[in-house]
């Protein structure tokens, strides 16, 4: 999908900062846990619009639904300050917002840039959502067929995928895997 410098940058930030959050040490899903601790923080968080807004983006995952694909498209073509670059009240009207974000975007309207940030924000849940940009997967299970391909592979390079996974986590000082 076709975006602005600025959102082509942020996006790849804001997939980084979920990615982060979605497993802890022990590969344990801890996802909507660190949403939740992020969220209860949002008066402490919010001055990091200014330099981060990424990571306060992310206590919106999940938050809005779209109803208007144009819209947005033309959204993330454009960056705060540029004549297309809708004011929220503009773009709140082409989002169905779920409940428990209504009292986070009324204190992030509060800060100043907040308006910027909400348009921004819902411009990264699209991006998330709607981007051939891969988002973060959840943590693999353990191998369930045992490797019964063999050395034939599955043809779409996995193979070769999880050997240089493999051979990083070895570089870094892991036990590598038996295959």
């Amino acid at each position: 999908m076709k975006k602005s410098r600025y959102f082509s940058d942020l996006i790849k930030n804001y997939i980084e900062e979920v990615d982060d959050l979605v497993t802890d040490s022990e590969g344990k899903s801890v996802l909507q846990k660190r949403l939740n601790e992020k969220r209860r923080e949002i008066d402490a968080i919010l001055p990091m619009i200014e330099f981060s807004p990424e990571m306060v983006s992310v206590i919106f995952y999940g938050a809005f639904d779209f109803k208007s694909p144009e819209t947005m498209q033309r959204v993330v073509l454009s960056e705060p300050g540029d004549a297309g670059f809708l004011a929220w009240a503009e773009l709140e009207s082409e989002l169905t917002v779920s409940n428990w974000a209504t009292p986070l975007i009324e204190s992030s309207l509060k800060v100043q840039g907040g308006d910027a940030f909400m348009v921004a924000t819902a411009a990264l849940e699209f991006l998330r959502n709607k981007d051939s940009m891969p988002a973060p997967l959840p943590e693999p299970e353990a191998e369930k067929d045992g490797g019964a391909e063999g050395e034939e592979g599955d043809g779409d390079g996995s193979d070769d995928l999880n050997e240089a996974g493999a051979d990083w986590l070895a570089e870094q000082g892991f036990d590598p895997l038996d295959r």
